[in-house]
Formats: C-alpha cells, sequence, structure tokens
C-alpha cells in the first residue's frame, strides 16, 4: 500500500459551535493521506490516469466551502468521502485544525481514518 499526500491545504469554512464563530469563513488547516495499492504494481508508469490526482484539493475545497458546520469532524467526514469517491483510494487519512476562540490555545483539531 503506498500514500499519496496533501499537507498544508488551506479551506475556507463557516465552523463553530457558536452564531459569532460561524459568522464569517476561517481558513482550516487540512491534511489529507490517500492510500492506494502499490503504485508500482499497479503498472503506473507516468500514466495520470492511473494515479491520484493532487487537484483533488480543488474537490475537498469546494465540498464544505459553502456549507456551516458546528463540529471540524463533520468537516474532516465530508472531505474522507469526497477522497473515497476516488475508486483508486483505499482508505484516507483526515486531518483538520483551526484556531479555536480559547485564548492560549494556538489550534484545535481532529484527525479520522476512514475506508471503503
Amino acid at each position: 500500500m503506498d500514500s499519496l499526500f496533501l499537507e498544508g491545504l488551506e479551506v475556507p469554512c463557516r465552523v463553530g459551535c457558536t452564531d459569532p464563530e460561524r459568522a464569517t469563513p476561517q481558513s482550516l488547516r487540512v491534511a489529507v493521506r490517500l492510500f492506494c495499492p502499490s503504485l508500482r504494481d499497479a503498472g503506473i508508469g507516468d500514466d495520470l490516469e492511473k494515479t491520484v490526482d493532487y487537484r483533488l484539493a480543488h474537490d475537498l475545497i469546494d465540498a464544505v466551502q459553502g456549507t456551516e458546520y458546528l463540529l471540524i469532524e463533520r468537516v474532516a467526514e465530508v472531505l474522507a468521502g469526497v477522497a473515497l469517491k476516488n475508486p483508486l483510494v483505499d482508505h484516507v487519512t483526515i486531518s483538520v485544525k483551526k484556531r479555536p476562540p480559547v485564548q492560549g490555545l494556538e489550534w484545535a483539531g481532529v484527525e479520522i481514518t476512514r475506508g471503503r
């Protein structure tokens, strides 16, 4: 099993437990690790159609941008569902971090792993 990754993806999203938190989009930091059957065994050579295209990042952003969420856990679930639509992805690990409205806390986050 090989993995492809997207790190440092900035996803604008309205998320938070309070109305003021959701009033304006926040920039969530997302990391995605896509686990695929062995790329060597798949014989991909240099064929983009036989691998997962990192332009998947656009689909991830589009999936959550226009919706409000109370929990970043739900955002992670939605993003995992988008990644698993690609038939080459066996399972995915999604990490979502946000700057919480708690003084002294730099990041709060969640990491999930989902598979077929």
